[in-house]
């Protein structure tokens, strides 16, 4: 698991070794250097050793802010300049980082400075680079970009030259993962001590690539609780509910899926077999007969229960539209909302089964969609149920609710969890999970492609996660597994990001993803390693 922390938190933690004369800068700049060494040798026609390189060797550019972080960056292109890699720096202030100024010219590097180059001398310093080293501002960047800086940043974007983020990204908010729109992108993240919460956060996670975080000996100074954490392979291998000798079909969780209308009937299969696929050790459907028709030619492991279609008032106790929630059979998970409108008898129905202190057994599940839409101000869940909303269905929420709907997500998924009682799944290109206690960790998971962005994957999701609320998983931790296996299955149904994909195939490869993840062969997007150099 991923730890980020706020940028507070680091600073305090540094202070004590700071103080006590800690060399922490060299260590960053040694493992800074040892980093780029490996980036130069793994890629096409680039080696780290000068003079076995068959033309001019390659050259790296430090783009170096006034300060700490200035000072790794260059203290780190004198190291390599010492092993015979060609590596100067660009000053992007009036003043630098005078030690680490004078340790690159000790070692024969150059220290550019910007206001003195002409638009053409710049144009070339970089067409003759082939790897940046951004270490404008560390962890008190603010995301504003100075007029003075747009032109260099632009044109680093505008050649595509490769970049390496020293600590963090430069005009990324480390706390809360705000970003410039100029901020340049990391191919990588080489970040000291500890990782930042806004390298985890949507803005900051797009713009740190892999992140590779160098120990400087802070752990035993940073509090128990970071502010933000990431599930990777080896928690989901730790928590996956496998299946034992001696389960049986309830034993594995049983699933019941309240989804699908006239006007959207293929919700209620995409649902049904995420939940199937996922595991589930069976699956009931509550829907009009048409849908179950649709749903059953798919998947005819699927238990139907017809229901009514439309707003018909529910009769009283767990009446859903002629279905009796208490009469379907052994349910360990509800699922509500994929394919709904907010009137439909259903959602009000399920809604009350799901709300804390309703009499009745089951007391977890997801609402989605339709059934995000029903939820009333008066409404109250436990963690154990997870909503599932998209940025529009939560800013509509936000306002049934009275909540400011314009926060960012991370504090509107905190907000709506406050007020509902219950796991807030914020889906989007990363997904930020809220417990609703304020004092446990966001979950921020990037481990998707674009192209779920498409009609119905939401749907999927919620049956994957409605299996693994079935299985007796904890609410945020089910959560946060299904948007990790959604999202590698959606990676796998583009082939890694490279063609469209339909819901459907979403599901369908929901094992696969899982099975690289179980055996261990999944290659982690956005994961954070540790390096092998500065550790202590």
């Amino acid at each position: 698991m991923i730890h980020g922390y706020e940028a507070e938190t680091v600073r305090a933690a540094e202070r004590p070794l700071l103080n006590a004369g800690e060399p922490l800068m060299q260590r960053a700049a040694h493992a800074l250097a040892a980093h780029v060494r490996a980036e130069l040798r793994a890629r096409t026609g680039l080696v780290a050793d000068a003079d076995r390189a068959p033309g001019p060797p390659p050259h790296v550019l430090v783009l170096a802010g006034s300060g700490a972080n200035g000072g790794d960056g260059l203290h780190a292109a004198a190291m390599l300049r010492r092993d015979g890699i060609r590596a100067d720096g660009l000053a992007t202030a009036d003043a630098c980082h005078q030690e680490g100024a004078r340790a690159l010219h000790a070692a024969g590097g150059t220290l550019h400075r910007l206001a003195d180059l002409t638009e053409q001398q710049l144009g070339e310093l970089i067409d003759g680079t082939c790897l940046v080293l951004d270490a404008i501002l560390g962890i008190g960047g603010r995301p504003e970009v100075p007029g003075e800086l747009r032109g260099i940043l632009e044109l680093i974007r505008h050649r595509g030259t490769p970049v390496i983020a020293v600590d963090l990204p430069s005009f990324l908010d480390a706390t809360t993962g705000e970003a410039a729109e100029l901020a340049l992108p990391a191919r990588s993240t080489v970040t000291f001590g500890a990782v930042k919460a806004g390298m985890l956060l949507p803005g900051g996670s797009a713009l740190t690539g892999r992140t590779h975080l160098v120990d400087l000996g802070l752990a035993d100074h940073l509090p128990p609780q970071p502010a933000v954490q990431r599930l990777q392979d080896e928690d989901v291998r730790r928590l996956w509910p496998r299946a034992g000798r001696d389960d049986s079909k309830y034993s594995r969780g049983v699933v019941a899926i309240a989804a699908g209308s006239t006007r959207y009937p293929g919700a209620a299969v995409l649902a049904c077999s995420g939940a199937a696929r996922a595991g589930a050790g069976m699956v009931r459907c509550l829907a009009p007969a048409p849908v179950l028709d649709l749903v059953l030619r798919t998947r005819p492991e699927v238990l139907g229960h017809p229901v009514p279609d439309g707003p018909a008032a529910p009769a009283a106790g767990s009446r859903a539209g002629g279905v009796d929630l208490a009469d379907i059979g052994r349910t360990d998970a509800l699922v509500v909302g994929p394919g709904l409108p907010g009137d439909d008898a259903r959602a009000r129905t399920v809604i009350g089964a799901l709300r804390a202190g309703t009499d009745g057994e089951v007391r977890r599940g997801v609402i989605d969609a339709g059934g995000i839409d029903a939820i009333r101000r008066a409404d109250r869940f436990s963690a154990e149920v997870v909503l599932t909303p998209h940025r529009g269905e939560a800013q509509r929420l936000a306002r049934t609710l009275g909540i400011d709907p314009e926060q960012d997500a991370p504090a509107l998924a905190r907000a709506l969890a406050g007020a509902t009682g219950a796991t807030v799944l914020m889906k989007g290109s990363v997904s930020v999970i809220a417990a609703p206690e304020a004092e446990v960790p966001l979950l921020a998971q990037d481990d998707a492609t674009a192209y779920l962005a498409t009609a119905g994957t939401g749907d999927v999701l919620a049956g994957i996660l409605g299996t693994l609320l079935a299985a007796g998983l904890p609410g945020p931790h089910s959560a946060a597994i299904a948007a990790l296996l959604h999202g590698r299955a959606g990676r796998l149904a583009s082939h890694g990001g490279l063609v469209p994909l339909v819901a459907l195939d979403v599901a369908d490869r929901v094992p696969d993803a899982l099975a690289t993840i179980l055996s261990g062969t999944e290659d982690q997007p956005h994961g954070a390693e540790p390096s092998s150099e500065g550790e202590r």
